[in-house]
């Protein structure tokens, strides 16, 4: 193995450390704002659509880069979206399907 290989290799993984922890801090400031919007006095609609969308950012930022997604092929990447897809389906499914009339009263009440 010569040398200058074993250079560029050594700045790869050296650059690949410095994504990872930038992508923490971004991750840090992410979960700071989302702490912010929270405590400030926003209506209900904006805190929860904020939160939802700094939420999927967050998602996709650690599925990504943490699950090394962005390094591999685009069919792999569209997997795990067609299954993500597909869980959110059910869970609105089902959501939709729970309605909260159709649960009995507690006795006594």
């Amino acid at each position: 193995m010569s040398s200058t290989s074993s250079i560029n290799h050594l700045q790869q993984e050296n650059n690949r450390y410095y994504t990872f922890l930038n992508l923490a801090y971004f991750l840090a400031v992410i979960t700071g704002i989302e702490i912010l919007i929270i405590i400030l006095p926003f209506s209900k609609a904006v805190i929860i659509s904020s939160l939802v969308v700094l939420s999927v950012v967050k998602f996709f930022a650690v599925i990504l880069w943490f699950m090394h997604l962005i390094y591999d092929k685009c069919l792999l990447i569209a997997l795990f979206l067609f299954g993500l897809i597909l869980a959110v389906g059910t869970v609105i499914a089902l959501l939709l399907l729970a309605d909260p009339g159709d649960v009995a009263p507690p006795v006594g009440l």
